[in-house]
């Protein structure tokens, strides 16, 4: 799979984290994110959709309106590394982070672990 696509496939991923429908964000995930995935941050894990929906809502809940940027990515051999930014509402940068990701056969992110920071 070319890295277009593994690109392609990581912002409908970072775009299922956005203020939007739960059916939204379902159908981002189903389309990005393998069902058996692990994703993991400095504060939680969560592993399968259901668990990261949760984390996703969460989030929403702790920062209305958030979304991500991503500001960088590079791939190789079904890996990944993203540099990114997380904005709150009114579209002030509130985090940059870094992650890192798997992809499985399909395509789809078996695998993210975030590493984040507050902006300056």
């Amino acid at each position: 799979m070319p890295s277009e696509a593994y690109l392609a496939n990581w912002n409908t991923y970072q775009a299922a984290w956005a203020d939007i429908p739960a059916a939204g964000r379902q159908e981002l995930l189903f389309e990005s994110v393998d069902q058996d995935c692990v994703y993991t941050d400095p504060q939680s894990v969560s592993h399968g959709h259901e668990q990261l929906i949760r984390k996703m809502e969460s989030t929403q809940r702790n920062f209305p309106g958030a979304r991500f940027r991503n500001d960088k990515f590079t791939d190789h051999h079904e890996q990944a590394i993203s540099n990114w930014t997380m904005f709150d509402g009114g579209g002030n940068p509130i985090f940059t982070g870094t992650s890192y990701a798997r992809f499985g056969p399909d395509g789809r992110l078996t695998q993210m672990t975030g590493f984040f920071e507050p902006s300056s």
